[in-house]
């Protein structure tokens, strides 16, 4: 009988995003063991179904707070599960769960997935501070992306002796696709510049697509930006309103394949995120495995530890439109630097954030968590 691994995650698939695309990652990289996922829905969301061959358990949420889903069935659904489990992979940030798991006298081994601090909901630190302590506390290990989280996070330095560095990974592209890939944009964005930048992400504020769209008035080139969500009218507004609708393009609803087609002509990726709520950034390794360099900014997270200051890439200040259109003007002017800069980008996704380098971490650190709780 195979190991049982639960996740408990605010959100899952097909709903996208960087956490549902790690958890997906993780069970198909370690496929030798069951895992089942634990999370919430919306009304009118399939309640349980298997996804890629792992079950889906959805507790149905009436409302949000702070972007927090009320799923009141999901403690009771945890308590059960957790009895089946031979080990909890909780992927924080989620309160929720943080309460779900407090009522859990007997927990299994479990491990937390630090995606992320919680920024935006200051005002009720008071509420889930003691529980998201309470689960450290409890945690057999707690997993970040680079020793970047720890040094910036007050709370983790508490339980620096139980944290594990496990950075993330996507499998590579072949040459033969990124080249296909490469003649079919081509021909389905002849519209748009050759040297655009592209910008992908939800329409939330801590993105800082208006930032990018700030910056826009004073660079010579097109911008792409992917993606959908709340502000997404509030944006396209704020580029008519600056007079740069010319220049800015907004595409949804855009699958994997389409990504690659848009990012391959591209000259760079503009991730000018405000706040650490972005801890990771996928789409940096989405783009680096392309050869292509990255604009960050200077967040207290591992955000600039990926696409790193001028060698993969150019760190600016968060929030800063003329330092980022600063640094989209050098590479438009010395494109032949931009073209160095994401090769280099390439070589360090070859050499760390491979699909390859995720799965070996993750063999090791499951097999050693479930051969201690076994």
């Amino acid at each position: 009988m195979s190991l049982r691994i639960l996740h408990i995650c605010k959100v899952y698939l097909p709903i996208r995003g960087g956490v549902q695309k790690v958890v997906s990652a993780m069970a198909s990289l370690t496929s030798q063991y069951e895992h089942r996922v634990l999370t919430t829905g919306e009304d009118g969301a399939v309640k349980r179904q298997t996804l890629n061959g792992n079950e889906v358990i959805r507790c149905r949420s009436y409302l949000e707070i702070a972007s927090m889903p009320m799923a009141p069935s999901l403690l009771n659904e945890a308590r059960h599960q957790a009895k089946n489990s031979d080990l909890i992979a909780l992927h924080n940030p989620f309160p929720l769960a943080d309460l779900a798991l407090a009522t859990v006298l007997r927990l299994p081994p479990c491990v937390v997935f630090w995606h992320s601090n919680i920024v935006a909901q200051k005002k009720l630190k008071w509420l889930t501070f003691p529980l998201i302590y309470l689960t450290l506390s409890r945690a057999t290990r707690i997993v970040v992306t680079s020793s970047r989280m720890i040094h910036n996070s007050r709370l983790l330095k508490r339980f620096e002796q139980k944290v594990t560095v496990i950075p993330y990974g996507l499998p590579s592209i072949e040459v033969e696709h990124q080249t296909q890939t490469q003649t079919q944009t081509q021909t389905q964005t002849s519209a748009v510049s050759r040297d655009y930048f592209i910008l992908i992400g939800r329409h939330v504020s801590y993105k800082g697509i208006n930032v990018a769209i700030r910056a826009m008035r004073s660079v010579d080139s097109r911008l792409i930006v992917v993606g959908d969500g709340p502000l997404f009218e509030q944006h396209k507004l704020l580029a008519e309103t600056l007079g740069v609708a010319d220049k800015v393009e907004f595409f949804t609803n855009v699958d994997d394949d389409d990504l690659v087609r848009l990012l391959q002509p591209s000259l760079a990726l503009i991730l000018p995120s405000i706040m650490p709520n972005e801890a990771f950034a996928l789409v940096q390794l989405e783009a680096m495995r392309l050869g292509k360099p990255v604009i960050n900014t200077w967040l207290p997270s591992t955000v600039p530890d990926i696409a790193r200051d001028q060698k993969e890439g150019l760190t600016v200040s968060p929030g800063d439109s003329v330092e980022l259109a600063e640094a989209m003007q050098r590479l438009l002017s010395d494109k032949h630097w931009a073209k160095e800069m994401g090769e280099r980008a390439r070589q360090r996704f070859n050499d760390h954030f491979t699909e390859q380098h995720f799965k070996r971490s993750l063999d090791a650190f499951f097999a050693e968590l479930l051969t201690r709780g076994s």
